[in-house]
């Protein structure tokens, strides 16, 4: 996924090409209406030159061209899938490599979880979040659950979770939702 400074450089880019285009944008507004004080001043000959000349069109087409390939780039560059399929184990060697497929490892964290009482479901999947590997389970709980319950169950299926990757380099995030409207927790007798 992206990095904090690639998110702040987005974020810096955008924000002064929406000033220049707003002022801009103003500028031609204001020259337009007729009430600038440049209006009648303004020599635009070299400009009309310019644009009427044979060469024009063709320029402005090829970097209309590359303007649209560069907008295309920055969008796909921006649209990366951040899930992790597959996750290398230790053990792995010269006599070969152990793989875990990361999204089923995380779906039975996710079982685990939700086989607690108060928990209505749970999903788990591995994103890659700012260069670090992070297992993520959502868990949707009953508005009358226990918290104390569920956070200690979390905290188990988390640590658990850690335990059978074998990876210090994988982190667990837990979300918890409330839901609207309770189903009722099934009660042990």
């Amino acid at each position: 996924m992206t990095s904090r400074r690639t998110l702040l450089l987005d974020r810096v880019a955008t924000l002064l090409l929406a000033l220049a285009l707003l002022a801009g944008g103003a500028a031609a507004a204001y020259w337009w209406s007729g009430r600038s004080p440049f209006a009648d001043t303004l020599d635009l000959t070299a400009a009309t030159d310019v644009t009427e000349a044979a060469w024009f069109g063709g320029v402005a087409a090829l970097v209309g061209v590359v303007l649209a390939l560069l907008g295309l780039r920055w969008i796909l560059a921006h649209l990366g899938r951040p899930t992790v399929s597959r996750l290398h184990l230790s053990g792995s060697g010269a006599g070969g490599r152990l793989d875990v497929h990361a999204g089923q490892v995380a779906g039975a964290a996710a079982d685990a979880l939700e086989d607690t009482i108060g928990v209505r479901s749970a999903r788990g999947t591995v994103v890659r979040d700012r260069g670090q590997l992070v297992a993520r389970l959502t868990a949707t709980i009953e508005p009358d659950a226990d918290l104390g319950v569920v956070a200690r169950q979390a905290d188990l299926v988390s640590a658990q979770l850690r335990q059978v990757l074998d990876r210090d380099d994988v982190r667990c995030s837990v979300e918890i939702r409330v839901a609207a409207r309770s189903r009722g927790i099934a009660r042990a007798g």
